[in-house]
């Protein structure tokens, strides 16, 4: 084995990095089949509200760049997925709306989402699961810890 890979077996951060990579990879795979891809699908199901949702909700909700967000944006309007309006009540935000295609993507991602995690957890014991859930609040704690020594 190379010193590379033996040292990255050891680490954490190697394997969370190579973990989501395949989570991206598995879920592209299958939004490629709607000409999406894995950013489409989250903005889909953080858009829930028939009333719509204003565009400023939607990155905090999915963890995405705003720049990010508005060429996403971008293309699932031109792919008819959502529609932009601007909120009656005032004027200096823009609600988003599912179309009722992007109702339809919405449901596909959804049971893609849940079949995924179905699959990640079905093996696990409830022991598994909670001891995963308290490292992984760590690593939340360690990235936030980590972002204000940046800032320092």
């Amino acid at each position: 084995m190379d010193l590379f890979q033996e040292a990255a077996d050891k680490m954490v951060l190697y394997h969370l990095r190579t973990s989501w990579l395949n989570i991206v990879k598995v879920f592209n795979d299958k939004a490629h089949l709607y000409n999406g891809t894995i950013s489409m699908a989250f903005i889909l199901m953080a858009i829930y509200e028939e009333d719509g949702v204003p565009v400023t909700k939607i990155a905090p909700r999915i963890g995405m760049e705003p720049n990010s967000l508005s060429r996403t944006l971008n293309s699932l309007e031109e792919s008819g997925a959502i529609t932009r309006k601007p909120d009656e009540n005032d004027q200096r935000k823009v609600l988003v709306f599912l179309t009722p295609e992007g109702k339809k993507l919405r449901k596909i991602a959804l049971k893609t989402v849940f079949d995924l995690e179905k699959k990640i957890t079905e093996k696990l014991s409830p022991k598994q699961l909670k001891a995963f859930s308290e490292v992984i609040e760590q690593v939340s704690v360690s990235l936030e810890d980590f972002g204000k020594e940046l800032e320092k």
